[in-house]
């Protein structure tokens, strides 16, 4: 744009910020600028002291060269109006082409005005240190402390401020970006857009979401919005209305967004994600350079930092949150066994954490800007920016989250504590202190009046393994525990956990609302009596694994007349056993397990050829009803369409490093079909995936390695063609049923194996590609992919139904 023709009129609005007002003028002064403007400055009826300093600010501005107006209120129009009369002003000059509202906190940096000009937008902002949207970047520069600001310039490193906005400018050169959010700050107005849209609306008083108003109406009338990210100013924030009392400022915001909420028919979003946003939009345009100054990676230390802080903080807070309502909700009740047992509710499943997710999007930013000559792939900035958009949907969510918990709370009215110097109380709390020591005898009477109701009350299930706690819900022996536990709500469900030994632990314990822990010490027969009563009283025991079995407490489960045994296989432990050469416990295991499958009524597998297997192996000894079971969790899917990216397919590979994932074989594929793929391998171990990849393979464009968490993994897979799922060929696998290979067919992935026996995949004729296959180059064409992707997802659905259905047999097995 030619900006000889070109005239801004710069509107400012001061209320008590005389000290951040000189800065702003002087800046507007001291600052290089190519482009005709002029200032409408409007004092909001600031105190008489603050009123008579801004005016002298001004004056000994205009005579030092800046041209301008003054506007001295008598009334304070808050923000909206006070910024209508500088509008008005300007727009009653025909020579005024744009209209500028600027803070008066704010610091303009070189040539500002001419790069927002010069990228010819309806409206633009550029990017400052303090903003609720994505115009906030962190940064690298210390200007000053605020406190000082009455020294003037003098008391700020300004050159740190023009070597940031200079520096920000060459390393993010040509980068704006589409916006349906500016923040008020500092806003660039084309003349035409505001004859269109008018004035401000001044029913937002004091100030506080008229820039919602009017960026809506902006967009209403067909204008679009930018925020120029290679255009940078410092902003001190909320220099006015810090001025306002803490409280009275909240009343007014509060006000001003049900005024919004009631003028557009709609809740206001909150944007805290647009913190992720910005991080996204700087790191995508970075890793598409080929070369990274060190602004780049240094700014992608303090995203990293800065989200990490911001996401801690919430997380915190909703702890707090839903600690304060179990505090309120508790009953307070004060008897025997409340005392000892506490007001327990049951355990909810912990909140995901979403610092791993940024850790690993970290990672991968870093990687990429580390690499100069280079920039990154199309499709590697693709997926990357699936990622961010992940996050910045579960940090939304998590924003809802912790506001739904907080109306929770303020709706659960608190209690006043009652007064505790009474007799009552202080033998309750005598009575308290003792039942902190499980062998105390307050603490062993409650017990056993709690065993006494769990005999009495009956109409539970016995399950013979250790609870699923929190704690332990990463593991997936205990993802199976719990997935059955959560089938059997409204039952008693009693779990025995032996251990060796004695120790601190109580004989029973609460664990949840309708849940106990029996701490079996083998050694003691009068534990293993009350359990084998407990058992013979509930009439249903279910051993999770064999694994359970060959211990006194086994033993004599197994001998209680009239209960209904449930054995869970969870895989052919003997097998397992002899595979690691360990033919001893391989014996032990395998009479124990002959023992349970005659005993059994019901045998849980999780695949039909495990079923199949053991019928074979114990023939007519296996009387019980055989339930398939399979135990996955698929929360997302998505379609089997996705073309290649320039002629190559993804494969991805998402697990650990063990040794039965066969990372040799694995990599050989890598290595002889490095040019044919994009290769993509997620996992935890990520230095360890990659000292097993062949040199010439690790610094191969198309290898990447990284860590991913399994939220992200549901974006990544939507990305992928094929996945490695390399099993050897042995009963272990044969009768397995992978949660892995489940996720691949659901997000239209087709498998990568070494052989196709894997549980019941290939009976249900799952359609692959083997690894020697793959290696040799013969790939399937795309369309061909996409319809073996289609078939495998048609044998996930009837993984889900066959799931589904023997949850339903096992209930009523167990009804």
């Amino acid at each position: 744009m030619n900006t000889t023709k070109v005239k801004v009129g710069i509107v400012i609005v001061t209320y008590n910020s005389a000290e951040v007002f000189a800065l702003a003028l002087d800046s507007l002064l001291r600052t290089a600028s190519d482009t005709a403007f002029e200032v409408a400055v409007i004092d909001n009826a600031s105190a008489p002291a603050q009123r008579e300093a801004s005016r002298r600010i001004f004056d000994d501005a205009v005579g030092r060269g800046l041209p301008g107006v003054y506007f001295q209120q008598e009334k304070n129009l808050g923000f909206s109006g006070g910024n209508n009369i500088g509008m008005e002003h300007f727009l009653a000059d025909p020579a005024i082409t744009h209209i500028c509202l600027l803070n008066s906190d704010v610091i303009v940096t070189d040539h500002w005005l001419d790069y927002l000009i010069e990228d010819d937008k309806d409206a633009i902002g550029p990017l400052t240190n303090a903003s609720n949207n994505e115009q906030g970047i962190p940064i690298a520069y210390h200007l000053g402390d605020r406190d000082n600001l009455g020294a003037g310039s003098a008391a700020l490193d300004l050159p740190a401020l023009d070597r940031f906005a200079e520096e920000r400018r060459k390393a993010w050169f040509g980068d704006v970006v589409e916006s349906d959010f500016l923040s008020y700050y500092c806003v660039l107005f084309t003349r035409r857009v505001v004859e269109k849209l008018g004035l401000l609306d001044t029913r937002f008083f004091p100030g506080a979401y008229e820039d919602d108003d009017y960026c809506l109406r902006t967009l209403e009338h067909g204008f679009k919005m930018y925020v120029a990210r290679d255009v940078y100013l410092h902003h001190w924030g909320s220099a006015s209305f810090g001025k306002l009392d803490a409280l009275e400022a909240q009343g007014f915001a509060a006000d001003n967004r049900r005024r919004f909420e009631e003028k557009y028919g709609r809740a206001w979003q909150d944007r805290t994600y647009l913190s992720v946003t910005a991080w996204k939009q700087d790191s995508i345009f970075a890793i598409a350079q080929p070369a990274h100054p060190p602004l780049h990676l240094e700014t992608h230390r303090l995203y990293t930092q800065q989200l990490d802080k911001l996401v801690d903080g919430l997380e915190a807070y909703r702890t707090h949150l839903l600690h304060e309502i179990k505090t309120r909700r508790s009953v307070q009740k004060r008897d025997l066994r409340s005392v000892v047992f506490g007001q327990y509710e049951d355990e909810e499943a912990a909140p995901r954490s979403l610092i791993p997710g940024i850790e690993s999007i970290s990672s991968d930013v870093r990687q990429y800007l580390s690499e100069q000559g280079e920039a990154a792939a199309p499709e590697d900035i693709e997926r990357l920016k699936a990622r961010f958009e992940h996050l910045e949907r579960d940090i939304d969510a998590l924003v809802a989250e912790t506001r739904a918990l907080l109306a929770q709370l303020n709706a659960i009215p608190a209690v006043e504590p009652k007064a505790t110097d009474t007799l009552m109380s202080r033998l309750t709390a005598r009575v308290a202190r003792a039942a902190q020591f499980p062998g105390s005898r307050v603490s062993r009477i409650a017990r056993w009046l709690e065993f006494a109701d769990l005999f009495f009350g009956g109409n539970g299930i016995m399950f013979v393994a250790p609870y699923p706690t929190k704690a332990r819900e990463r593991d997936g022996y205990f993802q199976r525990v719990k997935a059955i536990d959560s089938l059997f709500p409204a039952r008693r469900r009693l779990y025995c956990d032996v251990r060796e030994g004695g120790g601190p632990k109580p004989f029973i314990e609460r664990a949840g609302r309708s849940a106990w822990v029996l701490n079996i010490a083998l050694e003691s027969r009068v534990q293993r009596l009350a359990a084998c009563l407990l058992a013979w009283r509930f009439k249903r025991v279910y051993f999770h694994s064999v694994l359970r079995m060959p211990n006194p407490l086994g033993r004599a489960l197994l001998r209680v007349p009239g209960v209904k045994w449930v054995l869970d296989v969870h895989g052919v432990v003997p097998e397992e056993f002899r595979m690691h050469n360990d033919f001893y416990s391989a014996r032990i295991h395998d009479d124990c397990e002959r023992h349970a499958v005659e005993r059994a009524s019901n045998v849980i597998v999780v695949s039909q050829a495990m079923g199949n297997y053991l019928s074979h192996k114990y023939r007519e000894l296996l009387k019980a009803d055989v339930i398939v079971l399979p135990i996955f969790a698929v929360d997302e899917s998505s379609q089997a369409s996705r073309p290649y990216k320039d002629g190559k397919p993804t494969v991805i590979y998402a697990g650990g490093t063990q040794k039965w994932q066969n990372l040799p074989a694995m990599m050989n594929v890598v290595r002889e079909g490095i040019d044919l793929a994009d290769w993509w391998l997620y996992t935890p171990d990520v230095e360890q995936m990659r000292s097993a990849a062949a040199p010439e393979v690790v610094h191969h464009p198309n290898f990447h390695v990284s860590s991913a968490t399994r939220a992200e993994l549901n974006g990544i897979y939507q990305q992928c063609h094929f996945g490695f799922i390399l099993r050897d060929d042995m009963v272990v696998n044969n009768v397995s049923c992978p949660t892995k290979l489940i996720e691949y067919l659901a997000f239209g992935i087709v498998p990568i194996v070494d052989t196709p026996n894997i549980g019941d995949f290939n009976t249900y004729g799952m359609r692959y590609v083997t690894a020697s296959d793959f290696s040799a180059g013969k790939i399937p064409g795309e369309q061909e992919r996409m319809q073996m992707a289609r078939h495998n997802m048609a044998i996930c659905e009837q993984l889900v139904q066959q799931k589904t259905s023997g949850e339903q047999q096992l209930v009523g097995a167990l009804g």
